[in-house]
């Protein structure tokens, strides 16, 4: 049997492995020169950039194990820090019940609580309806927690209102499930397994970022005898009666045809749709375009001195800062800098083409020092910038009409016996790397043994996994 799989993200390399060494010839697709997608890594003199932070976490042990494998037991563990800085201080995210008793003014405070209270007594009479990321959080933390910590940074990160948004991005995003269960979990943390527990530790490569993880199965897929070619250019596939006959990519400037068993996606679907050939129906088209990405800029600071923070990624929701996180990769590895110097990134959101998308290193960087210098985590001329990386289909957009354009896409794939799309891109679903890693290997065995083995209900409700 010979698979295709349409891009060389940790979705479609943990795929393509687990087919490889069941012996099945595999063909992966990639546009880049590199495997990994948004999970890859690279090196910038001593440094060792990500975009952005990555951890895998799980509670599922044999997916452990598998990491593991994987990346030949070089890992470390590491305790998640991550805060939100605003209005002057830093206070713990996940929110910790008492931090934010001890950091917020008294008589915000005091708003907090009352806004709390109103709202839970208004649910009594009159329900609020979950239709948009607004409404799900002020009824479930009032009005004044949901403007400090949660609406501002989410209308700033998506460039959008929050009552654009979709609650389910609430839902699967914010670990606690109201202000009560915040104050719940800190006088009494859950234990390991509970459904919405918030997870504390997670796992990283000892060496090469995360991208070790995307190199480590490239590696291991080659050694099976799997084909891995880079730097191609799908053009058409080509469908007859309820298969997809033939995979036409360019690749050096020459044309290629593949004539698959199978086709695994794990690109954007949006995107892969567009390549059908006979082309998808109208009211599908119409459905591709409505489907949005925010895309985001990484600029890298390079900072000589130890350390700038001590949390693996920090928040930063006021308006008045261009950027909206931060991260810090000797905090995730030891040896992503030396010991004297470190790399801070800095992300800033946009839609592709826009002016920020434009931005060059020179100017993204003296937005990045600026914002930083504002915030007493840099002094002026204390940094310089180091590497610039743009992703244009890093999240996609959770608006209220993504639910009903993706169900009118259904109609131009579903009816293809040997189509299969999954992974954060190929779903467009906004999920974690071992949800990624867990669809890759559960659509090969679907493939595998013609038994649909679940992989589109990984991560597919409305729990957290944030």
């Amino acid at each position: 049997m010979h698979v295709v799989v349409l891009g060389a993200g940790l979705a479609g390399l943990s795929a393509a492995w687990t087919l490889a060494k069941e012996g099945h010839r595999v063909t992966v697709l990639e546009k880049e020169d590199h495997v990994g997608g948004m999970a890859s890594s690279w090196k910038v003199g001593p440094y060792t950039l990500d975009h952005g932070p990555h951890r895998f976490h799980t509670r599922d042990e044999e997916l452990l194990r598998h990491v593991y494998e994987i990346l030949d037991n070089q890992v470390v563990i590491r305790e998640r820090r991550s805060r939100i800085y605003l209005e002057g201080k830093y206070f713990d995210y996940p929110l910790k019940a008492l931090n934010v008793l001890k950091g917020l003014d008294v008589f915000l405070l005091a708003r907090a609580l009352a806004d709390y209270t109103w709202i839970r007594m208004v649910q009594w009479f009159r329900p609020i309806p979950d239709t948009h990321f607004e409404n799900w959080v002020i009824k479930r933390f009032g009005r004044t927690l949901y403007r400090l910590f949660f609406g501002t940074y989410t209308s700033k990160a998506w460039r959008m209102p929050c009552n654009e948004i979709s609650a389910d991005w609430a839902a699967q995003r914010i670990a606690q499930a109201n202000l009560w269960d915040t104050i719940k979990k800190t006088l009494n943390p859950p234990r390991e397994g509970e459904v919405r527990s918030l997870v504390t530790q997670f796992w990283y490569p000892a060496f090469g970022g995360i991208g070790a993880l995307s190199e480590g199965y490239a590696k291991k897929l080659v050694q099976q005898g799997g084909e891995l070619e880079l730097g191609v250019n799908v053009q058409r596939l080509e469908l007859e009666g309820t298969r997809v006959a033939r995979v036409v990519y360019e690749r050096d400037g020459r044309t290629h045809t593949l004539a698959p068993d199978h086709v695994i996606n794990t690109a954007p679907l949006p995107r892969i749709l567009e390549l059908f050939t006979p082309a998808v129906a109208p009211e599908v088209r119409q459905a591709l375009d409505a489907l949005k990405y925010i895309g985001i800029v990484f600029v890298y600071l390079e900072v000589q001195k130890p350390s700038v923070v001590p949390d693996h990624w920090v928040y930063l929701p006021s308006n008045e800062l261009t950027i909206h996180r931060i991260s810090e990769f000797k905090n995730f590895s030891d040896s992503a800098a030396p010991g004297d110097s470190t790399v801070i990134c800095c992300e800033i959101t946009c839609r592709p083409g826009d002016e920020r998308w434009n931005l060059t290193l020179a100017e993204a960087a003296r937005i990045a020092e600026r914002d930083l210098v504002s915030i007493g985590l840099l002094q002026p001329g204390e940094s310089r910038g180091l590497d610039l990386a743009k992703l244009p289909f890093a999240y996609p957009v959770y608006d209220l009409t993504y639910k009903q354009n993706l169900d009118a896409l259904r109609p131009a794939y579903k009816p293809l016996t040997n189509f299969h799309t999954t992974g954060r891109q190929g779903l467009y679903r906004y999920n974690n790397m071992d949800h990624s890693i867990a669809m890759g290997r559960k659509v090969a065995r679907t493939v595998a043994k013609g038994v649909d083995h679940g992989a589109a209900e990984v991560a597919g409700g409305k729990e957290y996994f944030g």
